[in-house]
């Protein structure tokens, strides 16, 4: 999101310099975590490049561990929004805003969702101790930050219509928050010149994700076999144990194949190679992996998650499904058991991301905001 943004508003005309908080995994020389605090160590900023071509700022910050620090507003963080005319903050949350909140600057969000939405399935997988400690103290001080930024002078950038109306549940103003969806390369992703396999689903994303709810696709593949469906489960990313012994319980170890990761033109050539796409999530802001296979042509199965349901129109561009392996078995075979059909609603999914999901629909979309934010022309 963040790339896509930054080289829309350098062809634009602006100079864009990428600012993001240093985390204890990749920077620690920036941090300064509890167990390092009495050594008279401080956080610090570093200055590179990203995306090729982009000055890029990691800002670090004490006590690291505990996250919320990475959103608070601290002099490095005031002296940057200082030397900067206009401010756009890109997150999975909303929290990346707060140092604009507290330094009273008009500014742009663009977000996939609330704090909660974000974060339930991800303390469900914590240890623990640190489920308590997310719970009880974490957990509280998002929220409290996440209240006084829908509260504050930004103007919101909302993935989905699933993530606008979250934020606004969470106490956002409705009149505050645009729908801009993630756009998606038309060239790159573009329908095959031959038809794909028939039966061959897949996913393509962090897999190991409890969100995402591998498991259950799955199970759902187990249940198609059961019914001498010949389905093929094709999953990008390297092979997760839990999931292979799953599939192995589940007597289909052998309809299950790993990609590992792939490249952009690589995962174009993925989705070209799929008779249907699949999210069996738990939550999804948007699900851009959807967009990019509706745009290469897939028709695409999904449980009631959220953002694809913007796009998952239900038995035109692909199917919705329950959150059972049966519910989701039964949509898959809607689709794979008739070319027609399958034909039908691909067809009908590549058109559908033509006229929403574009770049020229997105940019729009951002010019809008820019002028609704700062009265003038972007």
């Amino acid at each position: 999101m963040t790339e896509i943004l930054a080289r829309f508003l350098k062809r634009r005309g602006h100079d864009v310099t990428v600012a993001h908080y240093a985390t204890l995994t990749d920077d620690s020389d920036l941090v300064v975590p509890s167990w390092q605090s009495v050594t008279g160590k401080i956080p610090r900023t570093r200055t590179t490049t990203c995306f090729g071509d982009f000055p890029c700022v990691s800002v670090g910050c004490r006590f690291p561990e505990l996250e919320f620090p990475y959103y608070l507003t601290t002099s490095r963080w005031k002296n940057l929004i200082r030397a900067h005319d206009r401010h756009i903050a890109v997150g999975g949350t909303v929290l990346v805003a707060n140092p604009l909140v507290m330094t009273g600057v008009p500014h742009m969000m663009w977000c996939a969702s609330t704090m909660l939405e974000d974060r339930v399935d991800r303390r469900a997988a914590m240890p623990a101790a640190r489920r308590v400690v997310d719970r009880l103290a974490v957990g509280p001080v998002q929220r409290q930050l996440e209240k006084r930024i829908l509260a504050g002078r930004g103007r919101f950038m909302a993935i989905s219509n699933y993530t606008r109306d979250t934020l606004i549940a969470a106490g956002a103003c409705p009149n505050a928050i645009e729908c801009v969806p993630v756009p998606v390369d038309l060239k790159m992703y573009s329908p095959p010149a031959t038809a794909a396999p028939a039966a061959h689903i897949g996913f393509a994303g962090r897999v190991g994700d409890p969100r995402k709810n591998i498991g259950l696709l799955v199970r759902a593949v187990a249940v198609l076999a059961g019914r001498n469906i010949p389905v093929r489960l094709k999953l990008t990313g390297d092979p997760e144990a839990e999931l292979n012994e799953l599939a192995a319980g589940l007597n289909i170890a052998d309809r299950l194949d790993w990609t590992g990761w792939l490249d952009p033109g690589r995962l174009s050539d993925f989705y070209r190679s799929l008779d249907v796409f699949v999210f069996s999530s738990a939550q999804e802001g948007l699900g851009i992996s959807g967009v990019q296979a509706m745009a290469c042509g897939v028709p695409v199965v999904s449980t009631r998650c959220g953002g694809p349901e913007d796009y998952v129109i239900d038995g035109k561009t692909g199917k919705l499904a329950g959150n059972t392996p049966e519910e989701l078995a039964d949509a898959i075979a809607w689709i794979v058991a008739d070319r027609d059909r399958r034909n039908e609603t691909g067809a009908a999914a590549r058109t559908l991301i033509v006229n929403s999901y574009s770049e020229a629909a997105f940019e729009d979309n951002v010019a809008r905001t820019w002028a609704w934010t700062w009265d003038e022309v972007l």
